[in-house]
């Protein structure tokens, strides 16, 4: 094609010169004539060959072939000016995450080595449409970027790479088995309360148990724990029982077979997408305290708050307590075991101490009744203590240390607004799903944080 188009120009100017004497035309550049040519070497190619072909030995693909596509569909190129943006998102949000926890070594060994970026979506007769496909391993092609997030992508590469991945190491047997008899390879046709219903993130992912697979991967991924958690929460008994074991299936796969910490890369990957995509409070605890999250544990003596650090008026509340519990009788000495605030209902709250004999034996409770308020948009929480609603067991056992309770724990949590946080730390992966903390506004430095659970 290029031969042949300079060859035509070459033989127009030989013409009009043949024809026309008015005019001589001399040092012709023929390239500026050449749609085929396009200019190689922009900043943008050069960003492109520095940082991805140099690095990593990716060809990244945004000029407009129809090779790269199925030719029954109409495909319309990227924009330019997408170009940079989706490809900083692969880089800060796929390989260097994997890279950091896999090492330099698996990422520039396994890594697609061509990315073709196209900019509307593919759609078939029907009506559904690809964000992406992977081939042979070689290729990831991704779809509809000129109207869309540089991060729209993400699930769509993390999906991707997941299948890559399975052709490295199979997915393990009893994957499919946890869900066989639910699989439909007409899909589209099933609606979203259908998937979910049977421990389905979406209905493509009934398609067949590797999409399923990668599609449990790419979510934990991207979307993070706290929103898989509480997308499972509203599925059936069953059907949040088959999301859970597919979820322990993938983390074990990344970390056993292919060697590689799925919390830490969990982490990391989250970590982009709250830097990045920071007005989704989906990648943040505020929209699940009180309705996912039910309780918070605290106990100093856990390793964490030696890790991690607590603010001076927080332990001093708590140890006040502690001391407090353990005075009590001169003879029948006990120790406040941990601290427990309890989401109870929409706005009623309990704040649980245990605490054990000294010499061993039953646990007991002392539980003290608070309303609160909680604001899931700003994640803005208010305690406020009201009567007890209980006379007898861990109501009565409250009764014993009221003063102190007041003096100490009451007063530290009422007359001011906390706002619901992951810890302004670096926290270790194994613990970073865990924790929850809350932060007083307007003053960071007094917070309190503890163990995120699921069930009162």
């Amino acid at each position: 094609m290029k031969i042949l188009n300079r060859i035509l120009i070459l033989f127009f100017l030989t013409f009009l010169y043949s024809s026309c004497t008015k005019e001589e035309i001399k040092n012709v550049d023929f390239s500026k004539y050449n749609d085929d040519d396009p200019q190689t070497n922009t900043e943008l190619d050069q960003w492109l060959k520095n940082t991805f072909l140099d690095e990593y030995n990716i060809d990244v693909v945004y000029r407009y072939n129809r090779y790269f596509h199925d030719p029954e569909r109409n495909v319309t190129p990227v924009l330019v000016d997408r170009v940079k943006p989706v490809m900083t998102a692969v880089l800060e949000g796929y390989l260097l995450p994997y890279r950091k926890v896999a090492g330099e070594t698996f990422v520039k060994k396994y890594a697609p080595k061509e990315w073709v970026l196209l900019g509307s979506p593919s759609l078939a007769s029907d009506g559904t449409g690809v964000a992406g496909t992977a081939a042979a391993g070689r290729r990831v092609t991704l779809y509809a970027l000129n109207d869309q997030s540089p991060n729209f992508g993400m699930i769509v590469i993390h999906h991707e790479f997941t299948h890559i991945l399975n052709q490295l190491v199979a997915i393990p047997t009893d994957f499919e088995t946890i869900s066989k008899a639910d699989y439909n390879a007409d899909w589209s046709k099933i609606p979203a309360d259908t998937a979910l219903k049977y421990g389905f993130l979406n209905n493509y992912a009934m398609g067949k148990y590797t999409e399923d697979y990668a599609e449990v991967a790419a979510h934990l991924l991207v979307k993070g724990q706290a929103w898989y958690d509480n997308y499972a929460s509203r599925s059936s008994v069953l059907g949040r029982s088959k999301l859970k074991q597919k979820e322990m299936n993938v983390v074990n796969y990344f970390t056993s077979g292919l060697k590689v910490d799925f919390r830490a890369l969990q982490k990391e990957i989250q970590e982009y997408m709250k830097k990045t995509a920071p007005t989704d409070a989906s990648l943040t605890l505020r929209p699940y305290v009180s309705t996912l999250y039910k309780t918070v544990m605290i106990n100093l003596n856990n390793a964490y708050y030696t890790k991690y650090g607590i603010s001076n008026n927080f332990s001093t509340a708590y140890n006040n307590m502690k001391a407090a519990i353990l005075s009590y009788s001169p003879t029948a000495k006990y120790n406040m075991d941990f601290m427990q605030i309890r989401f109870d209902g929409a706005n009623t709250a309990t704040i649980r101490l245990a605490f054990t004999a000294a010499a061993g034996g039953t646990q007991y409770f002392a539980d003290y009744s608070f309303s609160y308020t909680y604001n899931s948009a700003t994640g803005e929480l208010n305690f406020t203590k009201v009567n007890q609603v209980g006379t007898t067991g861990a109501y009565s056992n409250a009764n014993l240390f009221m003063a102190a309770f007041k003096a100490n724990v009451e007063s530290y949590f009422t007359g001011k607004t906390f706002e619901a946080s992951r810890l302004n730390v670096d926290v270790s992966p194994v613990d970073y799903n865990n924790l929850g903390a809350f932060y007083e506004k307007g003053n960071a430095t007094n917070y309190w944080y503890g163990t995120l659970g699921l069930t009162l």
